[in-house]
């Protein structure tokens, strides 16, 4: 009976190894805790989930990106209403390493890793697009596996008010002259603002667990861990800034964006998108 015993206990512990390199199986899908048998961790582990909107289709969607100051080797991703907690959405655009999951008789509503090499993940991004404007209000909530015995659960995005936004009107989105620039600047103004909008917490405190979305003149800087540094690519509505370069910006460990090193302002530091900039660029759109 022990030899018996025995046998069943290596059996089991063999299915949770054999299923946590290939993502999280559909039975964690509601309650979102892995087969490990591992007690989850206190707090978020310095890990957070964050949406912003993309008008680049005729439907709102949403870049989600599930990001932390340490690297982790599984995750379980799901958007939930908070009328209920029902599973609402769909995924798709999935990274290297990760695979969606069918939920409760849907497909790919949930997002997964699928590891099987158990090389690190870092930041990772997907795009989620609503079933029908009726899912809001909404957030993300996320699991992550730091490693088999280090597992966090209950993390969480602000909730979503809007799901599906109308993109701001444009009518001079494809000039990049003089003329067309200051519009495709005000375009990105407010994507940004719509996106803090839709983010229920973006404009008061969140308990100092990471900066919220802010635009600061230049760029929308997305909702950023404390502690970390925020990179974005440089803006390519602004003439005369290079296309390979990267704006930075600070999150203090507080939670509030830092001042600029040289300006002492709120708002990032773009010394890279000037470095060997276009001047042609810069003197066609200065000129009369």
């Amino acid at each position: 009976m022990r030899t018996v015993c025995s046998l069943l206990l290596v059996s089991a512990l063999s299915a949770s190894v054999a299923a946590y390199p290939n993502g999280a199986p559909r039975a964690t899908c509601d309650s979102m805790h892995p087969v490990h048998g591992h007690k989850p961790q206190t707090g978020t582990g310095g890990y957070a989930v964050f949406a912003e909107p993309d008008f680049t289709g005729a439907r709102t969607k949403w870049k989600i990106t599930l990001n932390g100051t340490s690297a982790f080797h599984g995750f379980l991703l799901e958007a939930r209403s908070t009328r209920g907690g029902k599973i609402v959405g769909t995924w798709s655009h999935l990274p290297p390493r990760t695979k969606p999951l069918d939920c409760d008789g849907h497909r790919e509503n949930a997002v997964t890793h699928y590891n099987h090499k158990r090389k690190d993940l870092n930041n990772v991004s997907f795009t989620w697009t609503a079933s029908s404007c009726k899912d809001a209000p909404v957030f993300f909530k996320a699991t992550v596996v730091k490693h088999y015995t280090k597992i966090y659960e209950g993390i969480t995005s602000d909730v979503l008010n809007d799901v599906c936004l109308h993109p701001p009107k444009c009518k001079a989105c494809g000039d990049e002259t003089k003329a067309g620039w200051k519009k495709l600047l005000g375009r990105a103004r407010a994507r940004c603002r719509a996106g803090m909008r839709a983010n229920s917490l973006s404009n008061r405190g969140n308990g100092g667990r990471s900066c919220h979305q802010e635009w600061d003149g230049q760029a929308c800087w997305p909702q950023t861990p404390a502690g970390t540094l925020a990179r974005l690519p440089c803006p390519s509505y602004r003439p005369g800034f290079n296309g390979k370069g990267f704006a930075v910006r600070r999150c203090t460990p507080a939670g509030r964006w830092s001042l600029h090193s040289r300006t002492k302002k709120r708002r990032g530091d773009y010394s890279q998108c000037t470095m060997h900039r276009d001047t042609n660029a810069v003197r066609a759109s200065t000129s009369g």
